[in-house]
């Protein structure tokens, strides 16, 4: 399967996922994101009404920020923490 230039040249093939995020972003690319916002804009959710669930979505959730930081981190998205929130855009 062929990759992007962008990947190529970074040597990171980014998931399905990262991609849904950086295509999430590009849609309003002069406005920033809570990571919250980010998941109901790709229409991911959490479950907290039982104990097994609440553990999943909170594992996800720590997976989750860790994809977004890795994307910021590796020039992908842009973040900035504001008043202690993280927010990130499109670059």
């Amino acid at each position: 399967m062929p990759i992007d230039k962008d990947e190529f040249e970074s040597k990171h093939i980014l998931s399905d996922l990262e991609k849904s995020v950086i295509s999430f972003l590009k849609k309003t690319p002069t406005k920033a994101y809570t990571m919250r916002e980010i998941m109901d804009g790709i229409n991911i959710q959490t479950n907290f009404k039982d104990i097994w669930n609440a553990i999943l979505s909170g594992a996800f959730l720590f997976g989750f920020s860790s994809i977004l930081n890795d994307l910021a981190n590796c020039g992908k998205i842009k973040m900035e923490i504001i008043n202690g929130t993280y927010y990130y855009m499109a670059k």
